[in-house]
């Protein structure tokens, strides 16, 4: 088969969904040497950040680098051209597609909680999923609780739907304790304890939520310990700010922005613990990456959280400050607990391989192949 994938978050700092189209093009690519895959690119940025070069892949800049006509025009006639048999859109389906596509739903929270974004970008967002759901020949729902809550609002048959779960990279795994306190200091200035929060820092994430509950459990504990917070900010960045001013813990809280993916296991692993009070996630990839490292895990109940923790990490209320920071202390003062928490949560990390994830995405593919007559 000529199998197209549609990239839109490879080479662009985008956290969860990057992370999930790299690493499905890689182990889709160790496993396949069979069909050939044709990526369909926005910019030469994208390519560059997949860096693989085998016979069986060939990669398409799409233009111009105007997105709403590349999109719109480029990519159909491209995907006619090179005569793809199926493709996949791996983070927002494509308004028009000439040939049968499969569509890769990461969230439902644009749905659910329409007050998490922008009206201009709900707008546009709700609009192209939609569509894509009702067009797509197969979605694939990076959680049971993703596939459940798509069946029920746009009243899909089973058939219609697979779940595939991501993966954790290799690299996140424990690391030597000194090895990691020189790397932190060198490359971040970090010599404290620190509690770790990774992720875009928007509405979604509760971030305010999570400042206000460090800044209580600190003021129980009467110790130095800092907050990280790694990743960059996205709309309505003064909330954020004022709330660090108005409860006085500038100097306690450090603000990394995006960090590349190579150097977050030193993050997970120099953290007292991993910190995702979450308003609502589709899979939470930062949380079985701070597992993997034996990071304790504080995170939310609600969403898919506790179908992908498996009881290996601590649920809190995600509204409850008090919840949250009461969580921290728990973690920081009982050792016991603490232990738990980290051998749960290396062993619920196995859970969980890339290597899976595209092997039930090729298995998908050729379910849609087969169903269209197409010869795999």
């Amino acid at each position: 088969m000529r199998i197209g994938i549609f990239v839109v978050m490879a080479g662009r700092q985008a956290g969860g969904p990057e992370t999930y189209e790299l690493n499905l093009i890689r182990e889709l690519l160790k496993r396949d040497n069979k069909n050939e895959y044709h990526i369909f690119c926005l910019g030469k940025h994208a390519k560059d950040a997949v860096k693989i070069e085998k016979t069986n892949i060939h990669y398409h800049i799409l233009w111009p680098k105007l997105r709403v006509i590349s999109v719109l025009f480029s990519l159909p006639i491209s995907l006619l051209i090179n005569k793809i048999d199926i493709y996949h859109a791996t983070f927002t389906p494509p308004p028009i597609s000439p040939i049968p596509f499969i569509f890769t739903n990461h969230c439902f929270s644009n749905f659910q909680h329409p007050e998490f974004y922008p009206p201009k970008i709900r707008y546009r967002l709700n609009k192209l999923i939609t569509k894509g759901i009702k067009k797509s020949k197969l979605i694939i729902c990076v959680s049971e609780n993703i596939r459940e809550l798509t069946a029920k609002k746009f009243n899909l048959p089973p058939e219609r739907l697979a779940v595939v779960y991501h993966g954790v990279d290799k690299q996140f795994k424990p690391i030597n304790e000194e090895k990691v306190r020189d790397a932190l200091e060198q490359n971040f200035g970090i010599t404290t304890p620190y509690i770790l929060f990774a992720g875009k820092l928007e509405a979604r994430k509760n971030i305010v939520r999570l400042i206000e509950a460090f800044a209580t459990c600190r003021d129980k504990m009467n110790t130095d310990i800092k907050l990280v917070l790694a990743g960059r900010r996205t709309w309505e960045p003064e909330v954020i700010e004022q709330k660090i001013d108005q409860l006085g813990i500038k100097d306690h809280i450090i603000e990394i922005g995006h960090v590349d993916n190579s150097d977050m296991p030193l993050l997970y692993n120099g953290a007292e613990l991993f910190a995702f009070p979450s308003l609502w996630e589709g899979f939470g990839i930062p949380i079985i990456e701070s597992m993997a490292c034996g990071t304790p895990v504080v995170t939310s109940n609600n969403s898919c959280i506790p179908e992908v923790t498996g009881g290996a990490a601590l649920l809190i209320d995600p509204y409850d400050v008090e919840d949250i920071a009461t969580a921290f202390y728990t973690i920081l003062t009982d050792v016991k607990t603490k232990n738990e928490l980290i051998d749960k949560g290396i062993q619920r990390a196995k859970s969980f391989t890339w290597e899976k994830t595209a092997q039930q995405t090729l298995d998908a593919y050729e379910k849609v192949a087969k169903h269209a007559n197409i010869k795999s």
